[in-house]
């Protein structure tokens, strides 16, 4: 389909297989245009709701909300300023990146046009009064909010709250529920250099964790403007731009930082004037704000609230779900990303890049990375990883200090436990110092964060930045960009033992690396089923809960399991189950699950075996006790503790069930799926009916009525090999690439995922004009 248009922007668009989006434009407004429209037509109710979050608006157009979450969230975006920093976030951009962002902010507004006009918008908010036209504030507020998705934006809520305690005492504390992000963002990486590649040239492979609804979604997407950009992959639903992928030369993946993107800061307040801290010898007032948002009462009437909000020279107080604010200790926090105004920048030149070299410059000169670590490769086989996210710098006393804190300190360990980091906030030793060279005062500059370069491979599963490579461990580096020579998860340790298996064997290619990664082996069953199955077998019977168990079945059901986490399965649902009747810590550590405890020397064979059954008359065998809870639990759930995987475990996409492999944390599987995960969010798109809640441990697993219902997980496969004559890859993404489960594509990413089947990455137009599904439309608008 054509359009004819004397319009200011235009862009030719067509589509693949699976829905994949191929843009064409002649400069970088039509380039802007192009995605914009057609992420919008894929998406616009999600990143309309995005935009109402950021100007907030929540609580105008859908009350206070639960716990008056929408009426915090607003009053905390009003305290974040995103909406009054993006003008100076677009002045502060190079022509190009203003230019790709005016044609986004009119493509999205040529789509929405179009979607009112042919009733193209999905029911639950076609007549929505929040669904309206963007403009460029509005973008550039979201875009910083993106930039602060491992920080701020999940402690607007607790922001929103933070009170200062009246003449009646202290506030109450915030609702747990108002601390945003949940557990860490997981992904897997691999960048292979020609040393271990069967043709020599570097591999990526890119396997981020994430969810499967919501803003925190990808949208895979080829961006072409002749002479100046060819860039295939994924971005961030509403973000112009492609932010993992590869272009001709380079290839790059992304994993979740475990550093810190911001502090908390405990003040110690002057006694009798809780707004009032010490600060070394001196004493500091804080700062008020008083802030205003609409609200919409249950008659539709708006009403206005107003609420004074403070702040220290740190930043923004915070209410702590628990703590609260007090009268004797309170809690602020700064944020590294809060003046990032160099983040689509950072992404634009990466896609641009034209070597190794090149990319490494991006990030030396841009250091606009807000919260991921990068692995790329590129075609002369060089591999290198880097966590170039925005990290505050602190000195080497505080690092101690830090240390010494969470060691010794139960709010501080609990935090920590968290992935938040607590410093004394009236101590100036604490405060973030200036570095040379750095992006902003208080960052780590480029020249002093982790990298490795090497001809052989690079990886990072969402621990530090530590053991890219065991060959070659990261030490020396800031406490807040992680801690060396600790214990990994299970997941880093497989990624390092299936990649090195790859490099022992050589001649890795692209098919290879796919099928390594959804292989669903299970390395907590390679390292202990077997010696879990005797156990067993010696206890017999175990009580739980006044239910006897009978562990016979359960060691039968083992012993025939496959060790993986495939659909067909049959033991891999019982084993997850055993394992959460242990600690997250003790799947790392050791303690009564493994008898070799960790040793920082040997990190991925580390910890191993399973520990020793306790005298009998001393204390019940904990294995035997996570077994039994097993069977109690799928009990409950109404599952058959030999049920196949599938049967269980599956993903909602509209109308459709579909059963799909994967596993979580405790069974050490590097292709995540599960019903819990990061990065949850807060779109108000409607999902399906929550499952029946059981009694029990069940929030470790997910583990519902019924089974798993998997939100989470596998999001953008790709494994892309960087030739002399091109990239070439294998891919897909997972949940599909729209939103509206009217579309074929909301469904058939996650079919073609639960069959492993992942499609050609088409890069080249020959590719894309042989493609069975080819698709066309020119748009113009603006």
């Amino acid at each position: 389909m054509t359009e004819q248009g004397d319009g200011r922007y235009q862009a030719d668009i067509r589509w693949t297989t699976h829905g994949v989006v191929h843009i064409r434009a002649h400069d970088w407004g039509g380039l802007g245009f192009g995605q914009g429209w057609a992420c919008a037509r894929d998406h616009l109710p999600t990143i309309a709701d995005q935009i109402v979050k950021v100007r907030s608006e929540r609580a105008r157009f859908h009350g206070a909300g639960p716990d008056g979450a929408h009426l915090a969230s607003d009053l905390g975006y009003r305290v974040l300023g995103v909406v009054e920093r993006a003008e100076a976030f677009r002045a502060a951009q190079p022509p190009e990146v203003r230019d790709l962002v005016s044609g986004y902010v009119a493509g999205y507004d040529a789509w929405l046009a179009e979607a009112v006009q042919t009733s193209a918008l999905p029911a639950w908010c076609a007549a929505a009064e929040w669904i309206r036209p963007i403009d460029e504030t509005d973008l550039y507020a979201y875009l910083g909010d993106v930039a602060l998705m491992g920080s701020g934006r999940n402690l607007a809520g607790i922001i929103g709250r933070a009170e200062a305690p009246g003449p009646d005492g202290p506030r109450l504390p915030s609702p747990l529920s108002a601390l945003g992000g949940g557990p860490a963002g997981a992904s897997n990486g691999w960048a292979l250099g020609g040393d271990v590649t069967a043709s020599g040239h570097g591999i990526v492979m890119a396997n981020p964790h994430f969810p499967w609804g919501g803003e925190a979604r990808f949208w895979e997407c080829h961006l072409t403007l002749p002479g100046e950009l060819d860039v295939y992959g994924v971005s961030l639903l509403g973000t112009p731009g492609v932010q993992m992928g590869f272009n001709a030369d380079v290839a790059w993946a992304h994993t979740f930082s475990k550093g810190h993107r911001f502090t908390l800061a405990r003040l110690d307040l002057v006694p009798g004037d809780p707004t009032r801290y010490r600060h070394g010898d001196d004493e500091r007032e804080m700062t008020a704000t008083t802030h205003t948002v609409a609200v919409r009462e249950e008659d539709g009437s708006l009403t206005t609230v107003e609420r004074t909000l403070w702040s220290s020279h740190h930043g923004p107080m915070v209410n702590l779900p628990l703590l609260g604010w007090g009268l004797e200790d309170a809690f602020t926090y700064r944020d590294a990303n809060i003046d990032n105004v160099a983040v689509v920048r950072q992404f634009l030149e990466m896609d641009r890049a034209r070597s190794m070299d090149d990319l490494q410059r991006v990030f030396g000169e841009v250091q606009g990375l807000p919260w991921v670590n990068t692995l790329a490769a590129d075609r002369h086989g060089r591999a290198w990883y880097v966590d170039g996210s925005a990290t505050p710098a602190i000195s080497a006393d505080a690092q101690r200090r830090y240390r010494s804190r969470v060691a010794t300190d139960v709010v501080a360990g609990l935090l920590l436990a968290n992935r938040i980091a607590l410093l004394n906030g009236s101590d100036p030793g604490d405060d973030w110092v200036d570095r040379p060279g750095a992006r902003s005062p208080g960052l780590v500059p480029h020249c002093e964060q982790p990298q490795l370069e090497r001809r052989d491979y690079v990886v990072n599963a969402n621990d530090s930045h530590w053991l890219a490579h065991p060959a070659a461990p990261l030490e020396g580096y800031s406490v807040l960009h992680g801690f060396e020579r600790t214990p990994q998860s299970l997941r880093t340790r497989q990624n390092h033992r299936v990649v090195a298996r790859i490099a022992e064997l050589g001649g890795a290619t692209v098919e290879s690396v796919v099928a390594a990664v959804l292989d669903n082996a299970s390395l907590s069953a390679e390292l202990l089923v077997e010696a879990a199955i005797g156990r067993l077998r010696t206890a017999g019977v175990v009580d739980i809960e006044g239910t006897t168990v009978d562990l016979g079945p359960a060691a039968r059901v083992l012993d025939r399991w496959d060790g993986r986490l495939d659909r067909g399965s049959v033991g891999a649902v019982l084993w997850r189950e055993l394992m959460a009747g242990f600690a997250e810590s003790e799947w790392r550590n050791g303690g009564p699950l493994f008898a070799a405890a960790f040793d920082a020397d040997d990190p991925v064979a580390t910890p191993a075996g399973l520990a020793p059954a306790p005298a009998p008359d001393s204390a019940p065998d904990p294995v035997a006790i996570a077994a039994g809870g097993a069977v109690v639990a799928l009990a409950r759930a109404g599952i058959a503790i030999d049920a196949p995987l599938g049967d269980v475990q599956w993903v909602q996409r509209g109308e459709s069930r579909v059963p799909v492999h994967g596993g979580g944390e405790g069974e050490g599987v590097l292709n995540v799926v599960a019903p819990i995960g990061a990065l949850a969010g807060s779109s108000l798109e409607p999902g399906p009916a929550p499952l029946e809640l059981l009694a029990g441990r069940s929030e470790r697993t997910g583990l519902r009525a019924g089974g798993y219902r998997c939100t989470y997980g596998t999001s953008f496969v790709m494994a892309v090999e960087m030739t002399n004559t091109g990239p070439v890859g294998l891919g897909l993404l997972a949940y599909g690439q729209s939103g509206d489960p009217r579309s074929p594509h909301h469904v058939d990413g996650t079919e073609a995922y639960a069959e492993k089947q992942l499609r050609p990455l088409l890069f080249t137009d020959t590719q894309i004009e042989a493609d069975p599904l080819l698709a066309r439309r020119t748009v113009s608008g603006g």
